[in-house]
């Protein structure tokens, strides 16, 4: 990740997708702005509070990149790896 930046956006006026998990941000909804360069690439999105919640507890992932839809995914892994960890305990 060669630059980011992101500013909240506290109410939107027209529907757009959540980057990180690709579900809709229906209008007035709250969610954040992000520009970012990422491999030569001018790349600005949208992120839902629940993704920029995940990426602020998880600063490695926004380190490493992402593509469009991996933050669910990796959220979705967490959840399976804790009832499977809760199992065996």
């Amino acid at each position: 990740m060669d630059f980011r930046k992101e500013r909240e956006v506290k109410r939107v006026k027209k529907p757009h997708k959540c980057f990180g998990c690709r579900e809709k941000l229906l209008i007035g909804s709250n969610c954040f702005y992000v520009m970012e360069i990422y491999e030569g690439s001018f790349r600005p999105h949208y992120l839902c509070a629940k993704c920029r919640n995940y990426l602020e507890k998880n600063p490695e992932f926004t380190k490493l990149g992402y593509q469009q839809g991996d933050i669910k995914d990796a959220i979705l892994e967490d959840e399976e790896w804790r009832k499977e960890r809760e199992r065996f305990l």
